[in-house]
């Protein structure tokens, strides 16, 4: 039996134990995401006069089409109508149940909330907020760049980095099966097409309805082309961010690199080999076989040849 063909090499694996351990320890970017824009909405309205904060957060053209306060590219995204919750509502139940991966579905056990697969697991908890966060801004500056000869218009919410969310977990998971409405059941890729459609349909008959239709359409093409050269391309937003950081500070790899004159794994005590492959194996648990680097899955791969060359003997 080959390494691929082990149990706890699954991306699927559902030890009790190890999804346990890594819910305590890693949390979740998703939930402390929600929890930020539900802060932010409820203190503007407890904190603040006359919708103080949300004013200072959302993203307003005030000279020349261009935002005074760059910081707003990001804070919009944080920003809801603070007259009502159901703006607020839709778009963290949208990053629930894609980004945490809880899905509406009836079955024997009724109607209710079930857990599945998730954007957040796939990608893991940093890169995943990178996406997030980077799509949101995005979004910031298409919106401007529409809207240059608009000097009034304003943009707040969640839903552009949301979008981003829902057509990825489409390109990650195109056959699974949601229940539209909590009863007509729909695949993914179809609901990623009907949501593109609808936002291109309302760019195009109402752009001045009151909803910011060119953020949904700049977060779609965010979760596509990060899928398609990112996810497939065993590429991390994150790992840009590690060139820039301090020697010192930079994490190690887990596996050496080794040159053609150096000793292989193959030269490696059996200590040694199981321990650099348990090391390998919990990072494939944390960030998946996408947030692996070259030399790790080149590692798994000399493992597996290992192991199936030992049983044939």
């Amino acid at each position: 039996m080959g390494l691929r063909d082990r149990d706890y090499t699954q991306i699927n694996f559902t030890s009790k134990k190890k999804r346990r351990k890594h819910q305590v320890n890693g949390g979740s970017a998703t939930v402390t995401l929600i929890f930020v824009n539900f802060a932010l909405w409820f203190a503007n309205g407890l904190l603040f006069k006359k919708d103080a904060l949300t004013n200072l957060l959302k993203l307003k053209e005030e000279f020349a089409g261009i935002p005074t306060a760059w910081y707003r590219f990001l804070t919009y995204g944080f920003a809801h109508d603070p007259n009502g919750l159901t703006h607020i509502i839709c778009n963290t139940i949208g990053l629930l149940m894609f980004g945490y991966g809880m899905k509406l579905g009836i079955g024997p056990g009724g109607f209710g909330f079930v857990r599945g697969g998730n954007v957040e697991e796939r990608l893991g908890k940093r890169e995943f907020t990178a996406f997030y966060l980077l799509t949101i801004i995005i979004g910031g500056i298409v919106y401007v760049m529409i809207n240059a000869n608009a000097p009034r218009a304003s943009v707040l919410g969640a839903s552009g980095g949301v979008c981003g969310v829902v057509i990825l977990y489409a390109w990650l998971f195109p056959r699974k099966t949601l229940y539209f409405m909590g009863i007509l059941p729909i695949p993914m890729w179809c609901l990623g097409l009907l949501i593109v459609f609808m936002d291109v349909h309302g760019a195009v008959s109402r752009p001045d309805g009151g909803i910011a239709y060119s953020v949904h359409l700049a977060g779609a093409v965010c979760g596509t082309l990060y899928y398609f050269f990112f996810f497939k391309g065993s590429m991390q937003l994150t790992g840009w961010l590690d060139s820039f950081a301090l020697p010192k500070t930079r994490r190690k790899p887990t596996l050496r690199i080794y040159s053609p004159d150096e000793p292989s794994s193959d030269s490696l005590t059996d200590d040694e080999f199981n321990r650099l492959l348990d090391d390998v194996l919990k990072r494939y648990g944390e960030v998946g076989e996408a947030g692996l680097l070259p030399e790790e899955r080149e590692f798994l791969q000399r493992a597996s040849r290992k192991f199936a060359e030992k049983h044939r003997k």
